[in-house]
């Protein structure tokens, strides 16, 4: 069995590749489970997985295709062939930097609508939590908090033991072998273990059609802009496809207009967002020269908010310093009037030992200056800092093509 990577960030990278840095879509593989799954009523012809979790989850259905002694109504009856999804890249939900391990492809969820997120109980039965755990899967049912009963992810599962014993029934497949299960015309023959499936995004996620939100999520990915981030068909959304499409040399396909016309071309957009994604380095959209030197013209026209805010940064920083000196002034002057009157009223008896107003002049010397000092310096540099680094970052996405 597998040695699957512990559940952190650093060791799920070392594992299966970065997700961010575009390492996953060129390592998944196409599953054919041996039974038939859905997905909203749609048949699945094969589940997009990371090629190091493939042959674990081919086993795990297997398993679970055994003890249902290949009875299609026991699959359906214990909700198992309701498919909620599998790859999907995304980040874990109200974090802006890990991934979920959906974005590694090593992560199913199955009967989403009576195993949703944060139930007190699911209905996963038993055969199939031990279907994954005999491959060392870790089950969303066992966090400690907020149980996720639908949920399978290939990473170390703290040595969890199965409760039953495999199940023995006939011939187990072996992996993107054509199970008796799927009928021959749900089958296609590809020359390359490309995807017939995208897996939709996880329930509850999606606003509209599931299919339009995960290709507006692969076009955002490329710098490309299609609007609000839904399933919902809109003029941004058309723009984004046609660039994709005009920026990929040789394409031959007509761009979208509306839902119905991007259903029409829906697998053929997909399986050229997985062939730019699979490239090296993953495609982005292209810029041109002049974005990509960020000439000052093009940048203020891009992302105009750079011009003020590179005034901004002048004009705080002259008014800080005139309120640094009037501070010290302040300051300063009324110690100085109060040394003066104390003088005049005093200056007959004040000493004439010139060792006297060394001592008193050193006194003086040690507070002051410095700390006056260090309070300037530190608050120019901040606000330096700020005024920098957003002149830098809005400069950067301009050159890239992040910024539309």
């Amino acid at each position: 069995m597998t040695a699957w990577p512990k559940d952190n960030q650093t060791a799920r990278n070392a594992f299966y590749g970065d997700p961010g840095k575009g390492q996953i879509a060129a390592q998944m593989v196409p599953v054919v489970p041996p039974f038939a799954m859905y997905y909203e009523s749609k048949r699945v012809k094969a589940i997009q997985f990371h090629r190091k979790a493939a042959p674990a989850l081919l086993a795990a259905l297997n398993e679970i295709w055994d003890y249902c002694q290949h009875d299609q109504a026991k699959v359906d009856a214990a909700g198992v062939s309701k498919y909620a999804g599998a790859y999907n890249h995304r980040l874990v939900r109200g974090s802006k930097t890990k991934w979920s391990n959906h974005a590694y492809a090593a992560a199913i969820d199955l009967n989403a609508g009576e195993n949703a997120l944060g139930v007190a109980k699911g209905t996963m039965p038993q055969f199939v939590v031990d279907a994954f755990c005999r491959q060392g899967a870790m089950w969303g049912g066992w966090y400690s908090s907020r149980p996720d009963w639908m949920h399978f992810e290939f990473v170390d599962n703290g040595g969890r033991q199965p409760k039953s014993p495999r199940p023995v029934f006939g011939k187990v497949a072996r992996l993107f072998d054509e199970p008796a299960a799927a009928p021959q015309d749900e089958l296609e023959d590809r020359p390359e273990p490309v995807p017939v499936l995208d897996a939709a995004p996880v329930a509850g996620d999606v606003d509209g059609d599931p299919e339009l939100f995960s290709v507006k999520k692969r076009l955002r990915a490329m710098n490309y802009n299609p609007g609000v981030q839904s399933g919902v068909w809109g003029g941004m959304t058309a723009g984004a496809i046609a660039g994709f499409i005009n920026d990929r040399s040789g394409l031959n396909m007509l761009a979208p207009t509306s839902l119905e016309t991007f259903n029409d071309i829906r697998d053929e957009l997909k399986a050229e967002l997985s062939k730019a994604e699979g490239e090296t380095p993953p495609f982005v959209r292209p810029v041109t020269p002049a974005r990509a030197n960020a000439e000052p013209g093009t940048v203020a026209a891009v992302a105009p908010e750079v011009v003020p805010a590179k005034r901004g940064f002048v004009a705080a920083a002259w008014g800080s310093v005139l309120a640094f000196l009037s501070a010290v002034w302040s300051t300063v002057s009324g110690y100085v009037g109060q040394a003066w009157d104390w003088f005049t009223g005093n200056k007959d008896s004040l000493p004439t030992d010139p060792s006297y107003v060394s001592t008193a002049w050193g006194y003086v010397q040690q507070v002051p200056g410095p700390v006056w000092g260090f309070v300037a310096a530190a608050g120019l540099g901040f606000i330096a800092w700020n005024a920098f680094n957003s002149v830098r970052i809005s400069t950067e996405s301009v050159k890239t093509g992040a910024r539309q």
